[in-house]
């Protein structure tokens, strides 16, 4: 009879530590902490709000995105929202069956179609909105109008950065 051996744990740490960030550098402890802060804050990743209106993080990514932006291409949502390509058309096809997106024509790339609300789209988005809304503040109150000013500029300024970097280093 073959049985399969069980595998082996690995040893335990000789400390535990108290904080995933516990003696790390300042480097990784930004971030593990951005991540961490951006995936409390994503509308979609609360339960309550997948919930309420039907939408998970992905598809409130493009939805939000075309809300914002206008009609998009799937290539101009991965470059705008950051995401990886299948993502995003994972979120489209699944904003397309939930009939909140169509695709429409587009004159200057005939194979590249824009994607767009319809109109039960639309308005599951304005409902959402100030929703997205409220929650932001509530999550950013403990900060002062200058100190929400000054991350801003921070964020936008790392964001700027790597930006650069994953195109000088070949990292995209």
């Amino acid at each position: 009879m073959n049985q399969k051996k069980s595998p082996t744990a690995a040893p335990l740490p000789p400390k535990k530590r108290v904080d995933l960030t516990e003696e790390t550098s300042a480097e990784l402890h930004i971030s593990y902490q951005v991540t961490l802060v951006a995936n409390l804050m994503a509308f979609g990743n609360s339960a309550e709000n997948v919930k309420r209106f039907g939408l998970n993080f992905r598809e409130w990514r493009v939805l939000g995105g075309i809300g914002q932006l206008g009609p998009r291409t799937a290539r101009q949502l991965v470059d705008d929202i950051h995401q990886d390509k299948a993502t995003i058309s994972r979120a489209i096809t699944d904003l397309s069956h939930k009939g909140l997106i169509t695709k429409l024509p587009n004159k200057l790339h005939k194979r590249s179609p824009l994607i767009w609300m319809t109109e039960e789209g639309k308005a599951l988005y304005d409902e959402i909105l100030p929703e997205f809304a409220r929650q932001a503040e509530l999550f950013t109150d403990v900060l002062s109008e200058s100190e929400k000013t000054q991350l801003c500029n921070i964020l936008d300024k790392l964001k700027d950065h790597i930006e650069d970097v994953r195109v000088r280093e070949g990292l995209e």
